[in-house]
């Protein structure tokens, strides 16, 4: 009967799972045996190389996607990793180049600074000329042309600018000249300034507190001065400021404060004449004797004044040293120092510009000298300051009378 058959073993299911029959354990494969060997080297080409390296303990765990993906490292020195230069065909050359090279990094840190930057998309302004940027700025726009016919315009109003607005301003003032010219000095910040500086026969304008004094040929008068003190101290600040183009001389002595002009004496020699402090005889002796780059000396109170008046008669086109309180004659040139000048011309010029005029090395106009010399002409003024009485000539016999008497 089939009952009595030995079951064959094949059938033995523990025996084939290699499940001890008493214990009931599994059973370990005995090394020898090589179906288990060949089952081992079977897995072992079935895993990654990763795997089998962290099993023989050569290295850490790899995460299981990182494991399957890991490639080959490279030798660190690629000189002995590629001695053999045909083992590497599959390499492409400039790949192979690079490795060969001793300085592996410098070669690849060149090829990058090789080449052309590139403009980010977030980058804003227009895109100029240069390396990297082959499109061109856009040009520039043009001037307007409307500003030069604007220049033109203004340079043929400039000298009518200042009588159009006094026009307009007697215009505003209902026809009445001197309050337009009043409200165009108020404009214009010098105020009463202003308005005595118009005065060309003013030499001076003294401003103390609200007191203003005025010097010119008549002599020295006080005038209506200013309302307060601080329109005054205002119109003082404007005539400072504006000083170059008034041709005006700004000194501050204590508490008052001196306008004087630059270049203009307030008397003319033509004035001397026709006021009768002159005569026709002196005029024509100084004007002469200037012509001849000789000496004039003026003294008294007033000889400032009169050696301004007398500047006018100095040639033009010379140069001339300005002594204290000179003055520069018109079509002349100052000079730095009277050893290169034509004249001297001031008050109390000493040394060197006195001795040079008594040795007659050059032509002089000097009011008060400070050291007493003989001169082509020696005029004696009578009279307080800037109120000229007579002009007399000290060589005249009267003169020489007098002075004996």
């Amino acid at each position: 009967m089939a009952m009595d058959q030995e079951p064959t073993a094949g059938l033995d299911f523990w025996e084939t799972l290699g499940v001890g029959e008493e214990s009931g354990e599994q059973a370990l494969p005995d090394p020898q045996d090589k179906r288990v060997a060949v089952a081992k080297t079977q897995q072992l080409q079935d895993k990654p190389p990763g795997v089998v390296a962290f099993e023989k303990g050569e290295m850490a765990p790899l995460p299981e996607d990182e494991s399957a993906q890991a490639e080959p490292m490279l030798s660190p020195d690629p000189s002995q990793a590629f001695d053999d230069r045909e083992a590497v065909t599959d390499v492409q050359p400039e790949r192979a180049a690079l490795l060969s090279s001793e300085n592996t990094a410098a070669a690849v840190e060149d090829q990058e600074s090789s080449q052309p930057p590139v403009r980010p998309a977030h980058a804003r302004g227009p895109v100029v000329e240069g390396p990297g940027y082959p499109n061109p700025s856009p040009p520039p726009p043009k001037p307007d042309l409307s500003w030069e016919s604007a220049a033109r315009m203004a340079e043929s109003i400039r000298p009518r600018l200042g009588q159009m607005w006094l026009d307009l301003l007697v215009q505003e003032a209902g026809g009445d000249e001197v309050m337009g010219r009043r409200v165009y000095h108020i404009l214009d910040g010098q105020h009463l300034i202003g308005e005595l500086w118009q005065d060309e026969g003013v030499a001076e304008i003294h401003v103390r507190g609200t007191r203003v004094t005025v010097c010119d040929k008549h002599g020295i008068r006080e005038v209506p001065g200013f309302t307060e003190t601080a329109v005054a101290r205002r119109a003082v600040d404007a005539v400072e400021a504006a000083k170059d183009r008034m041709g005006a001389v700004v000194t501050h002595v204590g508490e008052s404060v001196i306008v004087s002009r630059r270049d203009g004496t307030g008397l003319r020699a033509t004035d001397l004449v026709t006021s009768g402090v002159v005569t026709n005889d002196h005029l024509a002796q100084v004007e002469k004797a200037l012509a001849h780059m000789e000496a004039v000396t003026v003294v008294g109170p007033a000889a400032r004044m009169v050696v301004h008046a007398f500047a006018s008669l100095i040639p033009q086109g010379c140069r001339v040293f300005e002594g204290p309180y000179g003055v520069l004659p018109a079509g002349c040139v100052a000079a730095a120092s009277p050893l290169d000048a034509d004249y001297v011309i001031g008050v109390r010029p000493g040394a060197p510009a006195e001795p040079m005029a008594a040795a007659g090395q050059i032509g002089a106009l000097i009011a008060n000298p400070e050291t007493e010399f003989r001169a082509a002409v020696r005029l004696v003024v009578s009279g307080r300051f800037a109120s000229v009485q007579t002009v007399t000539q000290v060589d005249d016999p009267a003169v020489a009378a007098s002075a004996d008497g």
